[in-house]
């Protein structure tokens, strides 16, 4: 199973550690509704500068976030931020604090999953969308999120759409996340039924990061 060499950014709210952080702790509603992209970017730079490590306060990880997604992930209400546009506030994240990765937008269907495998095996944490409903942006049909259970069975939890999470491991039927400071789910034969009936990998797709040297 690829998965991140080493434990996840984990932030202390309330006395427990967070698996990644939450928008939803900001006293910003424009972060709250929309602010998934500007956490899984910002979770993937802490991990990849080996800041993962801090244990964070939510009010220290919420002051930088904040901070932040005012230069590089600017958000847009009620649209968040577009992959193309986390890409280009990515790499400018990552050249003003000298980090030798590049970030892409999006990977043909074909490849989706090896790619994933790929990072992961290269302790490369994968921003991963789960896109609107399209072309019918109106739509309504989610994908479930499942917790996993102390005896390796999944237990329907949540579900998301037009949202932001990171990717932190995977196995041939299953994708590890990280989505509203917990550890979730996704079960990769519904993703991937989500995106052809009623999403696009136009807004379904990954934000690949590459090492540079």
């Amino acid at each position: 199973m690829p998965s991140l060499m080493n434990d996840y950014v984990q932030v202390l709210r309330k006395g427990v550690l967070s698996y990644g952080g939450s928008q939803m702790w900001s006293s910003k509603e424009t972060m709250r509704i929309c602010g998934c992209g500007a956490v899984a970017a910002f979770d993937a730079y802490l991990y990849l500068s080996g800041r993962q490590k801090e244990h964070m306060t939510d009010e220290e990880y919420l002051r930088e976030l904040e901070a932040v997604s005012r230069r590089y992930f600017p958000l847009i209400k009620p649209f968040g931020i577009n992959g193309l546009l986390l890409a280009v506030g990515m790499n400018r994240l990552l050249r003003k604090n000298k980090l030798p990765y590049r970030a892409f937008w999006a990977v043909s269907g074909r490849k989706f999953w090896s790619r994933i495998e790929e990072l992961l095996s290269q302790d490369i944490p994968v921003i991963f969308s789960i896109g609107p409903n399209f072309p019918a942006l109106w739509g309504k049909h989610r994908l479930r999120f499942y917790k996993k259970r102390p005896d390796d069975s999944y237990l329907p939890s949540s579900s998301a759409i037009a949202h932001y999470v990171t990717a932190t491991g995977c196995d041939e039927n299953w994708l590890r996340i990280s989505s509203w400071g917990s550890e979730y789910y996704i079960k990769r034969s519904e993703y991937d039924e989500y995106v052809s009936r009623y999403s696009a990998t136009l807004v379904s797709n990954i934000l690949m990061l590459r090492k540079t040297s």
